[in-house]
């Protein structure tokens, strides 16, 4: 498929997956939830943490097997394992699907097929279908998401914003054309450059994704942070840049007075420093809708800067090289 396609229709994975997934749930009695992702699937539980939807305490975990230690320390006995794999193939969170069954841990699986989905149906596990096959993992990210806020809300172990998530793609569908033009303006500004992307904290998951999708889109390095912190340290080391690089800077109307100052001061020093900066006013009127907005500027802005440098957005070489060369070296798990 192509990827100005995969844009445009962000918001039809919004209500399909409220459709597909309208009846998942999961029983029992949880004081936690860990949710076993990488890369593309693991970002929905970090958009769910962003939004406080979680009515229990909820980790992302992004390893092999798993964060047993994290569990004893904070005393966590009845955990509910997700198993978020877009492929279904993903061996880290297989091998969490496998610890956690031998460890009779009640489990919640979420894939578009693959492995996964084999396990979840033998084993009788509550299975969260993500109904976009053939996609990247990192552009499902809306639908993988409704998918696991929806059957979390089903199970009341999170918030219901099935109705926030129906309004947002209701305004998605007439603001993502709109995004396209400043987007491929942007892009040719970071032709060349090494973008980094700052916000608040509040809008810090937009802002990881929106380096993420350069990374994968665009093929070429970027780099994220939050104000305030990104003032306490990472300002210092742009007084005396070792390449060429270009900040974007996503604003809020909603940013805490402090926080728009520290923008102001540290777009001035930058600029003063041999840094281009430019920035992006995010629409909305909850914190969803300016984040699920901020991510498709994102989007739209590593689509453009991959044509920019004669890239096809979509594969992933670099990590396919990746997980043949590990199969060579240390087989399959």
């Amino acid at each position: 498929m192509d990827m100005r396609d995969v844009i445009l229709n962000q918001p039809e994975q919004i209500t399909r997956s409220l459709e597909v997934n309208k009846n998942t749930k999961v029983t029992g009695d949880f004081d936690s939830i860990i949710m076993c992702g990488m890369g593309g699937s693991g970002h929905p539980g970090d958009l769910l943490n962003a939004l406080s939807l979680p009515s229990l305490p909820l980790y992302v975990h992004r390893d092999y097997d798993l964060p047993t230690d994290y569990l004893a320390h904070m005393g966590l006995t009845k955990p509910l394992i997700i198993i978020s794999s877009y492929s279904g193939n993903t061996e880290e969170p297989l091998t969490a699907y496998q610890v956690a069954k031998n460890a009779n841990l009640p489990l919640l699986a979420s894939a578009s097929g693959g492995t996964l989905q084999q396990w979840a149906k033998h084993d009788g596990v509550p299975f969260i279908l993500i109904d976009f096959p053939d996609m990247q993992p990192r552009h499902t990210l809306f639908a993988a998401f409704t998918g696991i806020a929806t059957s979390l809300a089903n199970s009341n172990l999170a918030a219901d914003a099935s109705d926030d998530l129906t309004r947002t793609a209701s305004v998605l569908k007439k603001t993502i054309p709109s995004l396209e033009k400043p987007a491929k303006q942007l892009a040719k500004k970071l032709l060349g450059k090494t973008p980094i992307y700052y916000s608040s904290d509040a809008l810090g998951f937009a802002t990881k994704n929106f380096k993420i999708q350069t990374n994968e889109n665009a093929k070429t390095p970027a780099f994220w942070n939050t104000f305030p912190e990104l003032n306490h340290n990472e300002l210092a080391s742009f007084s005396h840049p070792q390449g060429e690089f270009h900040a974007l800077i996503i604003r809020d109307q909603d940013d805490h007075p402090r926080i728009k100052a520290r923008m102001s001061v540290t777009a001035e020093l930058y600029e003063k420093w041999g840094v281009g900066v430019s920035t992006f006013d995010v629409q909305g009127s909850t914190l969803m809708e300016k984040i699920f907005y901020a991510v498709i500027f994102g989007l739209w802005t590593s689509y453009y800067l991959a044509l920019e440098y004669d890239i096809d957005p979509i594969p992933i070489a670099g990590v396919e090289d990746f997980k043949t060369r590990l199969k060579d070296v240390a087989g399959e798990v």
